[in-house]
């Protein structure tokens, strides 16, 4: 981890009204991946990968690693402190959900395997601060595909 610290910036993003407004809400973004192999016993979408790829796109979007705070003149801002990093929620779970069933129901929402991160509203996590970013990656049965579940507050 200290690491990625490293690669990260003191800064401070300032939050408008317009960003405040619809703040209590978070916003899913769902990706589905077949396995294109049957075998279940292949490597897909590793792990390790996925997490370092994750760390990667924090690099860029260090906003996500911030904390909300109230500035000196009352408003809201996003604090980066490479020191006091608010790490996403990263998660790995294993459904029961097969991706052909996914398939079938047309990636209906009643379809989506349980994302074991978070919640249509903002909440705080189990750190006690809110997460500006919350992943949880699902594996499906018998390693059929992947689900990567992305929520992040509407800021």
């Amino acid at each position: 981890m200290e690491a990625f610290a490293s690669t990260i910036k003191a800064q401070q993003f300032a939050l408008s009204v317009w960003d405040m407004s619809p703040s209590q809400t978070n916003i899913p973004y769902i990706y589905y991946f077949k396995n294109p192999n049957s075998d279940p016993a292949d490597d897909f979408m590793p792990s390790g990968r996925l997490r370092a790829s994750f760390l990667k796109a924090l690099e860029e979007f260090p906003i996500l690693v911030g904390h909300i705070i109230v500035g000196k003149n009352g408003r809201y801002l996003v604090d980066v402190d490479p020191h006091n990093l608010n790490m996403p929620e990263y998660l790995e779970s294993q459904s029961t959900v097969h991706f052909r069933d996914l398939e079938k129901a047309r990636f209906g929402w009643d379809a989506l395997p349980h994302a074991a991160t978070v919640d249509v509203f903002c909440a705080a996590g189990v750190s006690g601060v809110i997460k500006l970013a919350n992943v949880n990656i699902i594996r499906l049965e018998k390693n059929s595909g992947l689900v990567l579940f992305v929520s992040t507050p509407h800021y």
